[in-house]
């Protein structure tokens, strides 16, 4: 069983970061569906080192009496970085967390389905409907989403998430009419 430190993406790079255990992961790849140790060795002539690096990262396995590529190691790792560190806050909309990067909306979506959706989960997800709140407050909150907390606040507005009073003091949640 491989051991794999919290990070297993680090461990996978750390592993393939040496050119000869690249070139020996890349022989195994390539070898699908495995390879013979002895076969490597003759191609490799540091091999067995090489592999007990690429056991430990979790990227070879024992299959057969053959050393293959491990199918899930890639997979796995992606997985346990995003959980690490997460594109999308925790909540969001599994139809739009593809718009966030590194927990912030990377950019403001020109598609205006895809933007109402944006919009109507910042509302649900920051904003209550029994609450007055202030310019700031709105703003103080999209800023943790986005770089252009204004932007967001007009779109708000605009698509009837956010209605404001005149003199621009106070703001409500209101359910938008449908797009």
């Amino acid at each position: 069983m491989p051991v794999q430190s919290a990070e297993p993406s680090h461990t996978i790079v750390k592993a393939l970061a040496d050119p000869e255990r690249l070139r020996v992961f890349a022989e195994i790849v390539l070898a699908e569906p495995g390879i013979a140790v002895g076969e490597l060795n003759e191609r490799h002539p540091r091999a067995e080192r090489a592999l007990t690096r690429l056991f430990e990262a979790g990227l070879v396995i024992r299959d057969d009496g053959k050393v293959r590529a491990a199918p899930n190691a890639f997979r796995d790792a992606a997985a346990a970085a995003r959980d690490a560190r997460p594109d999308a806050p925790p909540g969001v909309a599994p139809e739009i967390a593809p718009l966030y990067a590194n927990g912030r909306i990377s950019a403001r979506p020109v598609n205006r389905r895809t933007r109402v959706a944006l919009l109507r989960d910042l509302a649900a997800r920051h904003f209550a409907f029994d609450r007055v709140y202030t310019e700031r407050e709105i703003t103080d909150a999209l800023a943790t989403e986005y770089d252009d907390p204004l932007q967001l606040r007009r779109d708000l507005i605009d698509e009837l998430l956010l209605e404001r009073t005149d003199d621009g003091r106070e703001y409500r949640r209101r359910e938008a009419p449908p797009i």
